[in-house]
């Protein structure tokens, strides 16, 4: 009977130790980590970093060994743009503007992902984005851009079908 029960317990301790184990991973993505946060469409408020000017949400925070990890995810099968990468970089940044202290971003599609640990300092994050940060804020205020067509990008771009540039080569 003592064996029986000491085995019992050693297998209760297992089964507590793999829950454990398996509640620790928050998803399918695979990620070592609490989740802390979730864009939930167009309710959800952007994070504003006041210093820089720059808003941005990104889909998903997770609170991981050294920080906080901020998550992209596109949808689509395709690879991973620099514009992906540039709008995660200003999502972390703004969320360090609301106090995430983001240290790691992941961008990930259907095919690829890829990590990249940012900056310590929010200054040389900015840095890495100011040219795309000044050239969204002309667009926005009507002021004619830089068309930069390419086969890959429009390819899967939603407004091809109605772009005088496009290049579906």
């Amino acid at each position: 009977m003592t064996g029986f029960l000491a085995s019992a317990l050693l297998l209760f301790a297992i089964a507590v130790v793999i829950l454990w184990h398996r509640l620790k991973r928050s998803d399918a993505l695979g990620i070592d980590g609490r989740l802390i946060w979730v864009d939930d469409g167009r309710r959800t408020k952007p994070f504003f970093n006041a210093r820089y000017k720059v808003f941005g949400k990104p889909d998903l925070l997770y609170r991981v060994n050294g920080g906080v990890l901020a998550v992209e995810y596109k949808s689509r099968n395709g690879p991973i743009f620099e514009s992906d990468i540039v709008q995660a970089k200003c999502a972390a940044l703004s969320a360090r503007g609301d106090q995430y202290k983001v240290s790691r971003i992941l961008v990930k599609t259907g095919q690829a992902e890829k990590y990249i640990t940012l900056p310590r300092s929010d200054h040389a994050l900015y840095r890495e984005i100011e040219s795309a940060t000044i050239l969204a804020r002309k667009a926005k205020n009507g002021e004619a851009v830089p068309c930069l067509p390419a086969p890959r990008k429009c390819r899967s771009c939603a407004y091809r079908d109605h772009c005088l540039e496009s290049v579906t080569g």
